[in-house]
């Protein structure tokens, strides 16, 4: 429970005296420019330029996805997109000079990276195989020191996944992980990896117990577990939580009384003395939940609600330079963070991130180990992200980089969250990007989300959204049933609703956009990728004279081959989980996954089809889209094609260019040219 993870908050924090706030924002320098200056490109104009964007700009390679500090300050490591890989370089913070870079290989990808000492850095590095193939790949884990030196792989996650629990700042030959080995049958293990030659050693620092979850305090001490029971299925399933206390070696199992059969467990972390431990769960909420924070205390035994949102689920902590928690934040409309306490040092620091990028998402990356320099990520709905050097002792900062320093602030348009009523009263939380020129009878672009399940469009930069609205279309994201954020009940709400009710909160919401008088309603297309591939072949399909095209990109188009096996990595590797997850999710019926398969009833289709596709797409195999295309030939309904050489979603930013360019096109045919 490191402060190298990625915060997201905004303004709804304790106003700071007006001299604290105006001292603070006196100081900040973006190079040898003063800070008013430098904000003048982050405080944003209420309409956007009216100089259009080459199109190649929303989609080019992020120069700086990621930075974070070294211990000592001297140093900085930052990942970039570099072809289809994400490498990782380091440069010196005082100067910005490069000193090494690290890359593994065709498609690897730096998924994340710590600084374990100050010379040396744990990356862990993946097959990354499409733009849309970025969640739940095995990431093994390198160590190297910034010179290149003693580069080796420290752990492969082969037969084994791993958690990083504690940094061990004290011991800088280690790091303090979980191990959960299938020999164990999936339980955790506690291990102290070896950064210099990947050897391990376990400590048998957990409970005994099928323990699925661990957490450390700012010490690096393991003093909370989750236990898991497997049921027959997964609504058998039964969760309990371990704690103790500082110095003790005895394990206690909470009795919460939970008002639920599945119960989630996250530890996020501990106080700075360590007296309390926090977690985000739902036990004591029978229906409806959402996951809020609770807060354990080692000297009265209690269990308390530190905080619950009413809608949506609270998304992780906010902390400190030790790892302390300071608060929590959530990611519902534009996001906001909540601090337990803003007296203290750090607390501080947020708040007056907060107040100086009013309106923007704010990340504290990393902290040097004195907590007295600081990497700030600051990002919105018209900003990709910027980073910023902070000094929180001469309260002065440096503009560091940009991640698409193309996109400039002032050229993007408004994403708006929205609040949509289902017909069956379903409360959906969506986000609608429509052009500065123009607000009402627009042309309609619906984006359906992939995934579905678990997955959300939250509020941010979407180059989708902000493309197509620069090109006219209103856009409209929908965070259907089943989506993340919105508690256990939302996202199981859509289980085995393929083609019925998660469809339907998408028909309600192109409904809603037509009665507020957004949407002209003769020119509406629906289009997504992955499962969105899916929501746009089935909606033209299930309400075949509400959408005038569909475009489908790399999707699921015949269930019942889907759920026997279609040859996806998935189905090849997932063994018994992959057919838990498909009963529970999909369905078991042939015949009814057959009645809400697109491939079975193009001959319902009246709109006009794009169908997108990788060749090597190992997620959703192009065989979905061959039978897609064969059906529709078998019953001559026309339609655009185009294979790429690509994963799960074109990565190459040539292939990119040439998919939009078409795109668009396709809806200025077939839904009109918008002005």
């Amino acid at each position: 429970m490191t402060s190298d993870k990625d915060f997201a908050f905004d303004g709804h924090s304790p106003r700071l005296t007006s001299a604290l706030y105006k001292q603070f924002c006196k100081n900040i320098t973006k190079g040898l420019v003063s800070a008013m200056l430098a904000f003048s490109a982050i405080v944003l104009p209420a309409e956007a330029s009216a100089e259009q964007v080459a199109l190649r700009d929303f989609f080019e390679r992020r120069q700086f996805i990621n930075m974070k500090l070294s211990p000592d300050a001297r140093h900085i490591a930052f990942s970039y997109e570099q072809g289809n890989e994400v490498r990782l370089a380091v440069m010196t913070a005082a100067d910005r000079k490069i000193v090494n870079h690290f890359s593994f290989g065709d498609a690897m990808h730096v998924q994340e990276f710590i600084w374990a000492t100050d010379q040396r850095l744990v990356m862990a590095v993946g097959k990354v195989t499409g733009y849309l193939d970025s969640d739940g790949r095995p990431t093994n884990l390198y160590a190297s020191d910034i010179n290149g030196d003693n580069r080796r792989e420290i752990f492969e996650m082969a037969s084994s996944r791993y958690a990083l629990l504690h940094r061990l700042p004290k011991d800088p030959a280690h790091i303090l992980i979980a191990k959960y080995h299938w020999a164990d049958n999936g339980k955790g293990k506690v291990h102290r990896l070896n950064i210099e030659n990947g050897r391990l050693d376990y400590t048998a620092d957990e409970p005994s117990g099928d323990i699925r979850g661990l957490g450390a305090d700012t010490e690096g001490r393991v003093r909370i577990a989750v236990e898991t029971l497997e049921g027959k299925s997964e609504d058998d399933e039964r969760t309990f939580l371990h704690v103790r206390g500082v110095g003790e070696n005895k394990w206690t199992k909470l009795d919460l009384a939970a008002k639920r059969k599945r119960v989630a467990f996250q530890p996020v972390g501990f106080s700075a003395d360590g007296q309390r431990a926090y977690f985000l769960s739902n036990f004591d909420q029978e229906k409806q939940d959402k996951l809020g924070l609770f807060e354990y205390d080692f000297q009265s035994k209690k269990v308390d609600l530190v905080h619950r949102e009413a809608d949506v689920d609270l998304a992780g902590p906010l902390l400190g330079a030790n790892g302390e928690v300071l608060g929590v934040f959530h990611l519902g409309g534009r996001g906001e963070q909540l601090l337990m306490d803003d007296r203290v040092k750090h607390g501080q620091f947020i708040n007056m991130l907060v107040q100086a990028f009013k309106g923007q998402h704010v990340s504290v990356t990393s902290y040097s180990d004195d907590g007295n320099q600081a990497i700030v990520r600051v990002r919105s709905d018209r900003n990709p992200g910027e980073f910023y050097l902070f000094d929180l002792n001469t309260r002065k900062a440096i503009f560091l980089e940009a991640s698409l320093p193309k996109i400039k602030a002032k050229q993007m348009l408004d994403t708006e969250p929205v609040v949509i009523a289902a017909n069956d009263g379903m409360r959906l939380h969506a986000l609608m990007t429509r052009p500065a020129s123009k607000s009402k009878q627009l042309p309609l672009i619906i984006n359906v989300h992939g995934g579905p399940f678990g997955v959300t469009d939250f509020w941010g930069f979407h180059p989708e959204s902000q493309f197509f609205a620069s090109r006219g279309y209103a856009v409209l994201q929908v965070n259907y049933r089943g989506s993340g954020n919105r508690g256990s009940d939302f996202e199981r709400a859509g289980y085995r609703q393929w083609g019925t009710r998660m469809q339907q909160d998408l028909v309600d919401a192109t409904e809603w956009a037509i009665k507020e008088g957004i949407a002209d309603p003769k020119r509406i297309c629906i289009y997504g990728g992955s499962y969105g591939g899916y929501a746009a072949l089935w909606g033209v399909i299930k309400d075949p004279d509400l959408y005038r095209c569909a475009v489908g990109i790399v999707g699921v188009y015949d269930l019942v081959q889907f759920r026997k096996g279609d040859g996806s990595d998935f189905n090849r590797l997932g063994g018994d989980y992959f057919d838990r997850f498909m009963k529970a999710r999909v369905g078991e019926d042939p015949e009814a996954l057959r009645a809400a398969s697109p491939v079975h009833h193009v001959d319902k289709i009246k709109a006009e089809l794009f169908i997108i596709h990788g060749e090597k797409d190992v997620r959703v195999p192009v065989e979905h889209a061959y039978r897609l295309r064969d059906a529709l030939k078998k019953v001559n309904k026309n339609f655009e094609w185009m294979i790429k050489p690509e994963g799960h979603g074109f990565y190459d930013v040539n292939n990119r260019v040439d998919m939009y360019t078409q795109v668009l096109a396709f809806f200025e045919k077939h839904i009109g040219k918008a002005q």
